[in-house]
């Protein structure tokens, strides 16, 4: 393994471990989204618009784990196995689309599968918990 390799392994690891320590509340993350500036030392994101979205997710076994699959009729509504409603988390905190800078993630020492746990309590694919499942 190369040192760039071990060094981006090693912060990783070190990322996954803070994440998981403050059990990734939504505060937590409003705070780093304050503390990102712009080159004129300015707030680079405005904190102040708030919006609040509520979505009903609808159990269905026939759906892979991780999946929410829209419903046809209700924008609103989507089916999920019952596994992945339950290792969701139920409050999230977006910063906006294709904000990846409170992504974190982690491959399941499980099943392998690379997964962001900003978005789940435990592995959706395998029901595998995190804390001590860091590779």
């Amino acid at each position: 393994m190369e040192e760039n390799e071990v060094m981006t392994k090693n912060y990783n690891e070190v990322e996954v471990r803070k994440f998981l320590q403050n059990q990734h509340d939504p505060h937590s993350q409003l705070v780093k989204l304050k503390s990102y500036t712009n080159i004129a030392n300015t707030q680079l994101f405005e904190t102040d618009y708030h919006e609040t979205h509520q979505v009903n997710i609808i159990p269905d076994m026939s759906i892979s784990p991780a999946q929410f699959i829209p419903d046809k009729l209700d924008s609103k509504k989507f089916r999920a196995h019952p596994v992945t409603i339950k290792a969701m988390r139920k409050e999230l905190f977006m910063g906006g689309e294709d904000f990846i800078d409170l992504e974190c993630l982690l491959t399941c020492a499980s099943c392998k599968i690379e997964i962001d746990v900003q978005f789940w309590h435990f592995c959706p694919y395998c029901e595998a918990s995190f804390p001590g499942n860091i590779k």
